[in-house]
């Protein structure tokens, strides 16, 4: 089928797609000999990290509002049971199989060669594509070994896993009913994030139980999916959570938007609050160790004039892929130097830093006395 009968079966007319490849609104893009159309901003019902393959239509996967206090936030939303499961700190992908490739693509509709490469090694991908033609599978990648969020479960010692935790459809919106996705998790053997069971707002007492056990282990936090297709899904993190994001971004903090800090100090201070009753001294500790020991290591690099970087490894199968993913990199501005290539067994062992010239030369400038107007 064309891309513009395509487009035509979701409303778009010839006019309308032209104007919107002519913006780039539509960005085409190829990976291996398949082509396809990124959407980078609203088109009619396709909104930005929506793709437009040769196959169909892969609609954007919804943001997810977010509440930041539970009980309170459950009894807004739901009149009706819904499920729990972990929320697991990863990144987000799309796998679906076009032109009998299977391909992962990221969030913002860019193919990832890293994933794509490893998908292989978590379920049987070609069986499920087989069996379920146009079907989308959702999840995380997660792990220490990741070139995009260098926070992880603290379940995931190194490289990588993988944890579906929704599907879509070809051409349709939204996702499969919660009970028919798991009998299909299930059937065909797809690692999915843990699932707790089936709650209703009068349970308030064992849900809170369940987020206190995540927050002990170090775990992100939890999420709410309705059996009411009329109901939002929603999110809600775990103190530890969001002191992990701090320290892990306040090296940063030059370059920053300061709502990134702002909104998780608000959001550990309604986690403590509501269950904890109490700020322990032990979390002010934590708080103040989280925004200043990141931020003065940098300062410390920098008067060494060495530059603020992030190191990951990334283990591939495919020698091809390692050129792929580099070109990835390069193409979304991001700077890093490939700092080691390794056979290890069966995986190609790549060492990378992405550095971070932004807050280097800032505070470069701090350290050498230009003034700063704020």
């Amino acid at each position: 089928m064309q891309i513009r009968e395509i487009v035509g079966q979701v409303g778009i007319s010839d006019d309308v797609w032209q104007e919107a490849i002519e913006r780039r609104d539509a960005a085409r893009e190829e990976f291996d000999g398949v082509c396809y159309y990124r959407i980078t901003k609203k088109i009619g019902p396709l909104a930005k990290g929506a793709i437009v393959s040769p196959e169909g239509v892969i609609f954007d996967f919804p943001r997810i509002p977010r509440i930041l206090h539970l009980e309170k936030g459950l009894h807004h939303a739901y009149t009706q049971p819904f499920y729990i499961e972990e929320k697991v700190d990863g990144y987000n992908v799309r796998i679906v199989s076009i032109q009998g490739r299977i391909l992962v693509f990221s969030r913002g509709a860019y193919i990832c060669p890293f994933s794509t490469d490893r998908v292989v090694d978590f379920f049987d991908v070609k069986e499920v594509f087989k069996k379920n033609p146009g079907l989308i599978v959702c999840g995380e990648f997660a792990g220490p070994d990741n070139p995009y969020n260098i926070e992880h479960p603290p379940y995931v010692k190194e490289d990588v896993r993988f944890f579906a935790f929704d599907l879509m459809r070809m051409n349709k919106p939204g996702n499969v009913p919660i009970e028919e996705r798991y009998k299909l998790f299930d059937g065909y053997g797809i690692p999915t994030v843990r699932r707790f069971g089936r709650f209703s707002t009068s349970d308030m007492a064992e849900l809170k139980r369940i987020i206190g056990e995540l927050d002990e282990s170090g775990c992100e936090g939890m999420l709410m999916k309705p059996l009411n297709p009329a109901e939002v899904t929603l999110k809600y993190v775990t103190l530890r959570s969001c002191l992990r994001d701090i320290r892990v971004t306040a090296h940063l903090m030059p370059e920053m938007m300061s709502e990134f800090f702002t909104h998780r100090i608000i959001r550990a201070a309604m986690y403590a609050h509501e269950q904890m009753h109490a700020l322990k001294p032990e979390v002010f500790a934590q708080l103040g160790e989280a925004l200043l020991v990141p931020v003065y290591d940098s300062v410390d690099k920098a008067t060494r004039a060495e530059v603020i970087d992030e190191r990951f490894t990334l283990r591939f199968l495919d020698e091809k892929n390692i050129q792929r993913m580099v070109d990835h990199l390069y193409r979304c501005k991001v700077k890093f130097e490939v700092l080691s290539k390794n056979k290890v067994g069966a995986y190609w062992h790549v060492g990378f830093a992405r550095k971070c010239y932004a807050s280097y030369e800032m505070l470069q400038k701090y350290l050498e006395g230009y003034p700063h107007v704020d």
